[in-house]
């Protein structure tokens, strides 16, 4: 099964890792063997620019969240990023005319810092939603980086907002952490587990607030590269990976196979053989996607079967459930998510 530990093809920016060397070293640990551990080398920290795949980075996060015995990694990684370690996409940000401005911004060119999730902005009466849609299975790192990811996006907003959105909730698709009680101090709000969407919300109106650093010039070529940067990166995927970008961004709303070819630009049949040319069809792009999602909703959170199939694009969870059988060998969602929480609770877990 294809997850993002094992797609060589996801990239970050290779100034994350720095953010974490730092992190560990503050905290008494070792970076260097860390990184040794990982399978990286320790040159890799003199590169002035360049990119470095998830699954090195997955690697490094997982050996600096032992390294330093801290199950809260994210958290503090995340408090670490400032607006300007996301290089032009933070500078586009931080000098756009209001804090909706910037939210807009990030949810188009979010891929050129990492492909992992998209974003979306979605206003509900007077409340508005960014909400972080993951595009691949993050295996036993999913809520370290949701956390890394939730804490920088907070702390762009307070520098955009100059201290003055008001966020009123953060939700969280995972299970409540064992150290939950450290999330009182990295977030000004109420958080919420076991929910159907990773989100932050606060109130429609505060998206108007000017950012005190706005320069409608420098936004405009800061956001010029950023596409540019955005086209670069979508010329290197493949098409099966623009459709994973799709089928992460439906929830539940999956395209039909005409609808993907008209997104695309392509003639049905021509998206029919250049999918064929990679070695698989929408079909099962769609069925390999759902089951890596399927076993991240079973063991990860609370949602009942139904819940996650109707998020998977089943109209009848009994669809969901033969649909599992046929790619688990023969085991159904039920027993496929008590097997998992059997292993979890005879295995030692970190807690603080």
């Amino acid at each position: 099964m294809k997850t993002a530990q094992s797609d060589t093809s996801i990239q970050l920016p290779i100034n994350y890792l720095r953010n974490l060397l730092d992190l560990v070293a503050g905290r008494g640990g070792d970076g260097v063997q860390m990184m040794q551990r990982s399978g990286l080398s320790p040159e890799l920290i003199d590169a002035i620019e360049g990119q470095i795949s998830w699954e090195q980075f997955s690697g490094a996060l997982r050996e600096s969240r032992n390294e330093i015995d801290e199950p809260g990694l994210g958290l503090y990684l995340g408090s670490q990023l400032t607006i300007t370690t996301h290089g032009l996409l933070g500078l586009a940000a931080m000098s756009s005319p209001t804090l909706g401005d910037a939210a807009r911004l990030a949810c188009q060119y979010v891929a050129t810092r990492t492909p992992l999730v998209s974003l979306q902005l979605e206003k509900k009466g007077l409340q508005v939603s960014l909400t972080m849609d993951e595009l691949y299975a993050l295996g036993d790192i999913r809520a370290t980086f949701l956390e890394t990811l939730t804490v920088t996006l907070l702390a762009v907003i307070d520098f955009v907002s100059g201290g003055q959105a008001r966020v009123s909730q953060v939700n969280f698709a995972f299970q409540t952490p064992e150290y939950s009680s450290l999330y009182e101090a990295f977030f000004p709000c109420p958080v919420r587990f076991n929910q159907e969407q990773n989100q932050i919300i606060l109130p429609a109106e505060d998206l108007s607030i000017s950012s005190r650093l706005a320069d409608i010039q420098v936004q405009r070529q800061a956001a010029q590269q950023c596409e540019q940067q955005l086209k670069q990166w979508q010329e290197r995927q493949k098409l099966s990976g623009q459709i994973r970008l799709m089928l992460g961004r439906a929830k539940g709303r999956f395209p039909g196979f005409e609808q993907v070819a008209d997104e695309l630009s392509l003639s049905p049949r021509t998206l029919r053989r250049r999918l064929a040319d990679e070695g698989t069809s929408y079909q099962e792009l769609l069925e390999i996607w759902r089951e890596e999602m399927a076993h991240q909703y079973l063991l990860t959170t609370h949602l009942s079967v139904q819940q996650i199939s109707y998020l998977l694009g089943y109209n009848d969870p009994a669809n969901f459930g033969r649909a599992f059988r046929k790619r688990n060998d023969g085991i159904s969602p039920l027993r496929f998510r008590q097997q998992g929480e059997s292993i979890n609770t005879g295995s030692d877990s970190p807690s603080h």
